[in-house]
């Protein structure tokens, strides 16, 4: 297993001026939750994910509509992966094009003395985590298997073994689906059509920017004043970073779902009213309309339709403005 980073590491630039990762998108966001049970009764009949499999040993649930193995994960505060930690963020997923790309920088990134929290092998992918400049773990992840669904399914009992980056001859296919087949939970309450982005306040802005661009290779589509909105090579705003303030403490703030269309959505939240459910804000901006509400553990969680296209309306927002729109 690689060594513990420090969660303040400071990234170094490589004398080639490129970043050591290149992902696609933001995979999943997988949450440290008090019950399992619940939390992936909330997320398949309120979210709208299908459950995908279970991992018991570490209180683990995993849930998609197909855009991949999951589109939210989940950990068991009590459990040996939570720690006994509360609710909240576990770690954000960044998908890679294929397992060459990993191992490259991995590479890159330890020839550069640059430290991981580990590396594992998922079966259907292998991983190397590293946190950013707040602690917030970050997985750079590239799928082995590009049939998940017969691959994982029910509960997954086999352990996770270390994975040795470059040990083995790495996969080169491309193992994600271009055109996949989504699933719609037809009872739920809202039909996201994706995990799109998650919101990070960051103690240090500066900081967080050369993180995210350097060690993870995102792409800053939009700085603003006290705010800056990246993403990877799909061209998508996958990750929020917002300047910490006395009224904005630093760590993660809510995950953004997109949903299909704007009357889809409303007709959602109207249902989610009319069951006793609270919607906490509704953003009705020229850029976005979006409605948030929490989970069984408190935790934000934002349903949205943008209705302007590219990023150019995203540029002269307040920070506080971009916290709830981004």
């Amino acid at each position: 297993m690689t060594d513990i980073s420090s969660a303040a590491e400071t990234c170094v630039q490589q004398p080639s001026g490129q970043p050591y990762f290149r992902p696609r998108r933001l995979g999943h966001v997988n949450l440290i939750v008090n019950d399992t049970n619940a939390s992936m009764d909330f997320y398949n009949r309120v979210v709208g994910y299908e459950e995908a499999y279970r991992v018991p040993a570490i209180g683990g649930g995993f849930l998609s509509n197909g855009n991949t193995h999951h589109d939210v994960g989940m950990v068991q505060s009590s459990g040996p992966s939570g720690r006994g930690r509360p609710p909240g963020l576990n770690h954000l997923a960044f998908e890679l094009e294929n397992e060459v790309e990993l191992v490259r920088g991995y590479e890159m990134s330890t020839a550069d003395n640059l430290k991981f929290e580990r590396t594992l092998d998922h079966d259907i992918a292998h991983s190397a985590y590293c946190g950013d400049p707040d602690g917030i773990s970050c997985e750079l992840y590239a799928d082995v298997v590009k049939e998940w669904r017969t691959a994982r399914t029910g509960d997954v009992t086999k352990p996770k073994p270390v994975w040795w980056p470059g040990k083995t001859p790495p996969v080169a296919d491309r193992n994600y689906h271009v055109d996949p087949e989504l699933r719609r939970v037809t009872d739920a309450v809202f039909h996201p059509r994706r995990t799109k982005h998650a919101t990070i306040v960051a103690s240090d802005l500066d900081a967080s920017v050369r993180f995210y661009t350097v060690r993870i290779g995102l792409d800053v589509l939009v700085r603003g004043e006290g705010y800056a909105l990246l993403g990877g090579s799909c061209g998508e705003r996958n990750i929020a970073l917002i300047q910490a303030a006395d009224r904005r403490q630093p760590g993660y703030h809510h995950v953004g779902f997109e949903a299909a269309s704007e009357e889809e959505l409303r007709t959602s939240a109207r249902a989610w009213q009319a069951q006793g459910g609270i919607i906490l804000r509704t953003v009705d901006h020229p850029l976005r309309f979006a409605v948030f509400i929490q989970d069984v553990d408190g935790l934000l969680l934002q349903f949205f339709v943008d209705r302007q296209p590219g990023n150019a309306g995203w540029q002269a927002l307040s920070a506080e403005d971009a916290l709830w729109l981004a």
